[in-house]
């Protein structure tokens, strides 16, 4: 995460997304989806201009991480944008994630 995140410029959701209100709203704001809401979010942040990453500590839940293991969540996580990048539309998505935990 910290590589797709610094090098690629990809942060998504559970890493704590951090936006101005203006902006967030100029873009339209999170789409009305069950997953994949902020990956399209920060797709739409690209297009606009760089984004940066804070050194600040953000608390998130690990329990799935936990109870599905690194390499099983990283995986599933994975193939769920993957997913997406080829068109699978984020409902159909959601229930293929769903069926995995």
């Amino acid at each position: 995460m910290n590589f797709r995140s610094r090098f690629l410029g990809r942060p998504y959701g559970d890493q704590g997304l951090f936006v101005s209100a203006r902006r967030f709203f100029e873009i339209g704001g999170f789409p009305n989806w069950p997953l994949m809401e902020d990956v399209e979010l920060c797709r739409r942040l690209r297009k606009q201009g760089t984004i940066s990453l804070v050194e600040a500590a953000v608390t998130t839940s690990a329990c799935r991480w936990l109870r599905l293991g690194i390499l099983k969540t990283t995986l599933i996580n994975q193939l769920c944008i993957a997913g997406f990048g080829l068109g699978i539309p984020p409902d159909t998505l959601q229930r293929w994630y769903r069926s995995r935990r």
